[in-house]
Order: structure tokens, then C-alpha cells, then sequence
């Protein structure tokens, strides 16, 4: 498993807000440490664009009012590509560091699922993993998997299943 040498990777959903969004990137972008960030539903202004970061690539699934937005520090060593795109809500950007002699590549995958699991059921079993990948986001599903015990009113749907069941069997670990 590829990691970055030295570095964090962040993932918050803002929820569409202004101040949040806002904040959460000029707090994210003091620390150098921290490499990359990756918002679930940024605010957008009043053209649908989502704030830019001076010093950060950014890496968005459409141009226009995007579900989430990758942003990659732009120092020696740390490069970054858009790998996939799907509608609005699901990107993958490839990540290579070198540092000390030593590269390491990996795909990013960034996904937000509208609302409900479904979405993301449906695109997983499509994708073709890269070798080396790790995937982040807000699946909107509900599972013991990675929430542990469910209070007894909370239904776990079908496709919140059959995400859990993918990552298993693609071996991914939480």
C-alpha cells in the first residue's frame, strides 16, 4: 500500500456552507503537513464554482456546482492527475510522490453518493481497481461494517450491503 512519505489526507463534507467551506480550507491549507484535502458538498458561489486554494491543485467531476472537490498541494515531489470521472459525484485522481530516491503511485478515489447508498452501489462493481487505490468519500449508507452495532430502528439498505460486500471482496480494509 502506497501512502504519502510525510503528509495528510483529509475528508470533510461542509454541507454547501459558505463559512464552513471557507474555514475548513484556510485551516487546512496553514499546515504544510497537510497534502490533501477532499470536500463533500463545497459551497459553490453564484456561478457553481467551488472556492479555488492558492497553492492546491484542484480536481472536481464537472466544471459546474461539483458534489465534492480534491485538492492536491502543489510542492516538488507530490504530482496529480484526474484518473476517472463519473456525473457529478464521483472522481479518482492518481497520486504520485517521490521523496528520497523512493516513488509511490495511487488512485484516490473521492465519491459522494446523492443522498442515499444507491448511486455508489451501482458504480463500484463497474470500476476497474488500479493496483494500488484507496477510496474516501460519503457513501450515505448505513452498515455495521464500519458504523459497528446499528440501533435496532435503523434499516441497513440493499445497497448499503452491497457496498460492504464489494470492499470485502476487493480487499479493502477500514
Amino acid at each position: 500500500m502506497a501512502l504519502l512519505a510525510v503528509g495528510s489526507i483529509q475528508l470533510l463534507n461542509c454541507a454547501r456552507g459558505q463559512a464552513t467551506t471557507i474555514s475548513v480550507l484556510q485551516d487546512f491549507a496553514k499546515k504544510p503537513e497537510n497534502l490533501i484535502c477532499l470536500l463533500q458538498e463545497p459551497w459553490c458561489d453564484r456561478h457553481g464554482q467551488p472556492p479555488s486554494l492558492p497553492g492546491f491543485n484542484t480536481f472536481t467531476p464537472t466544471p459546474i456546482k461539483p458534489k465534492y472537490v480534491t485538492y492536491v498541494r502543489q510542492i516538488p515531489g507530490l504530482t496529480a492527475s484526474t484518473f476517472f470521472t463519473f456525473k457529478d459525484s464521483f472522481l479518482a485522481t492518481t497520486i504520485t510522490s517521490s521523496w528520497n530516491g523512493q516513488t509511490n503511485t495511487f488512485t484516490l478515489f473521492n465519491l459522494y453518493s446523492p443522498g442515499r447508498p444507491e448511486p455508489v452501489a451501482a458504480l463500484l462493481p463497474a470500476l476497474t481497481l488500479p493496483a494500488d487505490c484507496h477510496l474516501m468519500g460519503d457513501l450515505n449508507a448505513h452498515h455495521p461494517w464500519w458504523q459497528g452495532p446499528l440501533p435496532r430502528t435503523t434499516r441497513t439498505s440493499p445497497a448499503s450491503h452491497t457496498i460492504a460486500n464489494w470492499l470485502e471482496e476487493n480487499n479493502f480494509h477500514l
